[in-house]
């Protein structure tokens, strides 16, 4: 029996994604025999793109059910079921973040017609849902809804069933961990789940050959033995061994992972595993006031780097800001218009004394002296973050506006000696790239300082 699934959710985060809508077939290979369909109430607001793509309003939700008041029926009708979604990757762990909420281990043995329809069915142009419907004629009259969706997939496995002549489905693909949901390291992983930190990936010869990080090891980890792409399945083969390092926070894990990428090179990380940030802030000489540019990095080195353009024309606007200047005095032409809008909105979010402050030097300013004194209040610092377990915390520590290293203390308030603090801490080398992550997260107030004595 087939228990044919479609869900639609908030997205966001993953783990914070919540099911606003699921429609399930359960289909016994010619006729459906059992369905259940249902609008989910949430207690969050629904992205606009999302009520865009759905047509699902929270309006929509006020009288639907919540999930743990239809969570037996989900039970009750997938028990003894295969669980079979198109993606089945997103549906199934979504579903499965759900019932972890309410305390209850949902396992299903997983069917995805994605691969399978790439099998059977290799001449298509690609393998959205959309596109076979509109290739195989499949009528979906509620495209982007749980009940459209779900029984354009039925009449897929229906087609794909029939032409699996070989049996292949039954006995290959449900034994393979993709669709059992089971590997060699799940019993390691399983109390992962909302655990933050970095993983490592070993061979035989005891070689790092991947090294990834996750404030969701377990969904994270999964999904390396649960794919079956031609990347995937080479990397399965290969791991022997795994180990995992709790940090505590994300911060601290893209550092490790930063750190220990460029050191051991593990043969199946890309280059750009290694950067989040991925645009930098670059000056360009020019007669006046140097001229700003926002672009990818390559090999030259940026003074600062950002998650985003967004991001880069806010740090311009208060550049431009803190210089009294316009934006058409320190930014390329294609930047202009995005500083002129973050320069709006600054002059509501800071008072004008922090800027002043930065021209009371006879001296002209340089572009990295004036990023220093944006960046960081003060060139010594020591930054406050969740520590790897209870009653822990992390700092950072900033001297001459640089991320010198960091350490992982008890008490904060008994382990704020700089001194003692600066040798007992972990020391990392300059990197505009880690002192950027720092950065960041200090602007997005997810760290905070904290004060401090030398001694």
């Amino acid at each position: 029996m087939y228990a044919v699934i479609d869900i639609e959710a908030t997205g966001g985060k993953v783990g914070e994604e919540r099911i606003i809508e699921i429609a399930i077939f359960l289909f016994d290979g010619k006729k459906i025999v059992d369905q259940f369909i249902s609008l989910v109430q949430v207690d969050c607001e629904i992205p606009k793109f999302v009520q865009k793509l759905t047509g699902i309003k929270s309006s929509d939700l006020v009288n639907a059910p919540k999930f743990h008041e239809i969570a037996k029926r989900i039970i009750q009708i997938t028990e003894d079921s295969i669980f079979v979604a198109h993606n089945s990757s997103f549906d199934y762990r979504i579903l499965r973040q759900e019932f972890f909420n309410l305390g209850y281990d949902f396992n299903r043995t997983v069917i995805d017609t994605i691969p399978l329809a790439e099998r059977f069915l290799p001449d298509l142009p690609a393998y959205g849902l959309a596109t076979i419907c509109k290739e195989l004629e499949i009528t979906n009259s509620k495209r982007h809804r749980a009940d459209g969706d779900a029984r354009a997939t039925v009449k897929l496995l229906e087609i794909l069933l029939e032409k699996d002549r070989e049996k292949y489905i039954e006995g290959v693909y449900l034994k393979l961990p993709s669709a059992t949901g089971k590997h060699a390291f799940s019993k390691q992983i399983e109390n992962l789940v909302k655990t933050i930190g970095v993983y490592y990936l070993f061979n035989s010869e005891g070689e790092v050959i991947y090294i990834g990080k996750s404030d969701q090891l377990r969904v994270r980890i999964d999904r390396h033995f649960l794919s079956i792409n031609e990347k995937a399945v080479a990397l399965q083969k290969e791991v022997k061994n795994i180990r995992v390092e709790e940090t505590g926070s994300l911060l601290m894990a893209e550092i490790l992972e930063h750190i220990e990428l460029i050191s051991l090179k593990p043969k199946y990380n890309t280059p750009k595993d290694k950067f989040s940030l991925r645009l930098g802030l670059f000056t360009i000489p020019s007669d006046r006031q140097p001229l700003w540019d926002i672009r990818k990095i390559r090999h030259d080195n940026p003074l600062l780097l950002v998650e985003s353009l967004t991001e880069g024309y806010r740090w311009l606007a208060e550049i431009s800001k803190a210089l009294n200047m316009r934006a058409d005095d320190i930014a390329l032409p294609s930047h202009i218009n995005g500083v002129k809008k973050e320069r709006e909105k600054l002059k509501k979010e800071y008072q004008i004394d922090l800027f002043n402050q930065l021209q009371k030097s006879e001296k002209p300013i340089q572009a990295e002296a004036i990023l220093q004194k944006l960046t960081y209040p003060k060139s010594q610092m020591i930054l406050v973050d969740t520590g790897k377990k209870i009653g822990t915390n992390t700092l950072y520590l900033i001297e001459n506006y640089q991320f010198i290293g960091y350490s992982s203390v008890a008490l904060v308030t008994e382990q704020t000696n700089w001194d003692l603090l600066k040798k007992k801490s972990t020391r990392i080398a300059k990197s505009v790239y880690l002192n950027s992550l720092v950065i960041k997260s200090l602007k997005d107030h997810k760290i905070k300082p904290i004060e401090f004595k030398i001694a």
